[in-house]
């Protein structure tokens, strides 16, 4: 039964809420409706009753629950024999990330994937040029990286999320109103450029659409930037992710042109790199997915 996940259930029947057990788990809520509905789907069986105030076990739900703690026992029992035999107990782990990867992703991820291979140390490597990034996955630098711009094709890459820039402008910016950003407007008021946009898929967008911005500052940190903006120094280009949580008072603005990057995972080979690598890009690639 592919679909059951032990833990989730338990944790929801433990707080009846949906939103509690996404919080101690950290999931979305909407990522734990869907596995608490799959397991539904899976078995042919209403597991919980859906209130107003939350939810609580069905009839059904309570007469599997001795049974799946019993499965949850089992699973990690399983896991730590596989675990031994794979050699998955030990050894070192170099992961290239990215800024906002490593605020928004890495610490769910990393606290999912430690709890099963807790004696796994895992070595986080900041790289926000991407062709150097492929040079340190090629070389063995690294084992595996996180990429947002096209890479070689010769890597084994494996796609995460398509994300859509905006450009950020202050709210008194003369654009802000607009439902779009004009594109021939791009390159006719100060632009505050990142220092790792020539490989962040950004300028890439420019060229493709001719038009050429004259950066009034060039700064190396996010944060920094949005704060300019925010001030009316100019306007600046980010991905969806990054704008997360951002405590600037700013207007995210699309382009008439869609524009968007494509985050990815890669590695030099998914056959021949070891064992913790091969698990960690799957703990990657099933974390987004449930939280996409």
């Amino acid at each position: 039964m592919e679909k059951i996940n032990a833990n989730v259930f338990l944790k929801v029947a433990e707080t009846g809420s949906f939103r509690k057990a996404a919080e101690e788990l950290g999931y979305t809520q909407a990522g734990i409706s869907y596995i608490i509905s799959s397991m539904e789907e899976e078995t042919g069986l209403s597991l919980f009753l859906r209130e107003r105030n939350g939810v609580k076990l069905s009839p059904e739900g309570k007469a599997l629950l001795p049974h799946i703690k019993q499965y949850e026992i089992w699973e990690f029992q399983l896991k730590q024999a596989v675990n031994d035999l794979k050699g998955l107990n030990q050894g070192t782990l170099r992961v290239l990330i990215f800024n906002s990867i490593s605020i928004h992703w890495i610490p769910d991820i990393l606290s999912r994937f430690l709890q099963d291979y807790p004696h796994i140390h895992v070595e986080l490597i900041t790289e926000e040029n991407s062709e150097r990034a492929e040079q340190m996955v090629h070389s063995g630098e690294v084992d595996c990286g996180f990429f947002f711009t096209k890479v070689d094709t010769k890597m084994d890459l494996f796609q995460l999320k398509k994300e859509k820039l905006f450009a950020v402008v202050a709210p008194d910016h003369p654009l802000a109103e607009l439902p779009r950003f004009p594109m021939k407007m791009l390159d006719q008021f100060p632009y505050i450029d990142m220092s790792y946009h020539a490989h962040s898929g950004i300028w890439n967008y420019f060229e493709e659409n001719d038009v050429h911005p004259t950066a009034r500052f060039t700064l190396d940190n996010d944060n920094a930037a949005m704060s300019m903006v925010s001030k009316g120094f100019g306007y600046a280009v980010f991905a969806e992710l990054i704008l997360q949580d951002v405590p600037y008072d700013l207007r995210r603005m699309e382009f008439e042109k869609p524009a968007t990057r494509t985050i990815s995972i890669g590695t030099r080979s998914i056959k021949t790199c070891s064992n913790a690598c091969r698990e960690f890009i799957r703990y990657t690639r099933e974390w987004v997915k449930e939280h996409s």
